[in-house]
């Protein structure tokens, strides 16, 4: 059942309302300088001071406010929009991937069936902070053979360690520390319970979300990912060896929309491909932000979690997975896999989806994540 975008009258989780105040940017360390000029920013002071918000209209969708938000640790760069009041959904986004690979019609078609919606970018992609201090990535870190070397011990099941050894080169991060990213930034919200919806690496991150910090998901979404238990089935060739090249110099505009296009062409949906939709986004993506060491950081925490089995079995939100027939960089058996490790999930295959999200598949995919949301909305209800 789809609930009608008019009904407000339950609150599914404390999402508090905010109080805006103008300041000065500067004071919180925060800024928006690609924003329009005339828009002033303004701030939202909590009460504990570990968490700092700035605030603006969103330039990549008129129907979302954009955020800047400082955790003990990191900033973010944050979306959201829709009725403050309303159930949240929060959007988890994949490896290198920016926030705004999250349709515009797919976030509007969540708010306008009642939902709260929020997206953010991860540590090390877009506009939110780029890791700079020990275990810096270097050029060896990125190198061909070293990742093949560690994807294979990664297939079999073999722990890969932040620190391996005296000899190898430590990992930065993994991504444990991207689902704390994650709790530090529902804090900083102030919210409580939210769904979660993970796309890829996302769907990692939200698996360890649901099972290390429990209290807060009140339903998990799993869109084209998977556990990463041992013995899965890889990529296809065609695929990782698009992912492998490296990426053109940030100078080279063109180079670099090309090659984002092209790997969009190999994992994505070829019967839904549009090139000049594409080449559209990735010139936004482009100009927007364009780090690609970000997503060999990310690449290498994939690596350094291993195996999500042990966070499945104690995944107890209801759980929807949605997986494509046509993903070649996650085939589907990742998600059949996924849906037989975690106790209360439904597992959904769509004919012609590969590993991205094409607008002719956003109404499908909204519609199975809204009624699934509002089921687990409207059980949540009964426990109150």
């Amino acid at each position: 059942m789809i609930r009608p975008a008019d009904t407000t009258d339950f609150k599914a989780i404390d999402f508090k309302a905010t109080n805006f105040k103008p300041t000065d940017s500067e004071a919180t360390g925060l800024s928006f300088s690609d924003s329009p000029d005339s828009d002033s920013p303004i701030t939202e002071p909590l009460g504990n001071c570990k968490y700092q918000i700035t605030a603006k209209p969103s330039k990549y969708a008129d129907f979302m406010q954009a955020y800047k938000v400082r955790t003990p640790k990191y900033k973010f760069y944050v979306e959201r929009g829709g009725d403050p009041n309303a159930p949240v959904i929060l959007l988890i986004m994949g490896l290198g991937a920016q926030s705004l690979v999250w349709p515009n019609s797919f976030c509007q078609t969540l708010i306008k069936a009642g939902f709260h919606v929020i997206r953010f970018d991860n540590r090390d992609s877009g506009k939110s902070s780029k890791i700079k201090q020990k275990n810096q990535l270097t050029k060896q870190h990125q190198t061909l053979l070293r990742q093949l070397r560690l994807l294979s011990k990664f297939k079999l099941g073999v722990n890969i360690p932040l620190v391996q050894s005296a000899n190898d080169l430590p990992i930065p991060y993994d991504l444990f520390d991207m689902a704390e990213d994650v709790n530090q930034l529902l804090n900083a919200l102030q919210i409580d319970r939210c769904h979660v919806l993970g796309m890829s690496m996302g769907g990692m991150i939200a698996q360890i979300l649901a099972a290390d910090y429990p209290s807060r998901v009140i339903s998990l979404g799993l869109l084209s990912t998977s556990n990463n238990r041992a013995l899965l089935p890889t990529p296809k060739l065609t695929s990782l060896r698009q992912l492998a090249r490296p990426a053109p110099p940030k100078k080279d505009a063109e180079a670099v929309i090309n090659h984002t296009v092209a790997i969009i062409k190999e994992i994505g949906s070829d019967q839904y491909f549009d090139e000049a939709q594409e080449r559209e986004k990735a010139r936004l993506l482009y100009e927007r932000r364009f780090y690609p060491k970000g997503t060999t950081r990310h690449l290498l925490a994939i690596l350094a979690t291993g195996s999500l089995l042990n966070q499945n079995a104690r995944t107890l939100q209801p759980t929807l997975i949605i997986h494509g027939n046509k993903d070649t960089l996650l085939p589907p058996s990742h998600g059949r896999a996924l849906a037989k490790a975690i106790p209360h999930a439904r597992f959904e295959l769509i004919e012609g989806l590969g590993h991205d999200i094409p607008s002719a598949l956003v109404p499908k995919l909204s519609a199975l994540f809204i009624e699934h949301f509002w089921q687990a909305s409207l059980l949540e209800r009964t426990k109150l």
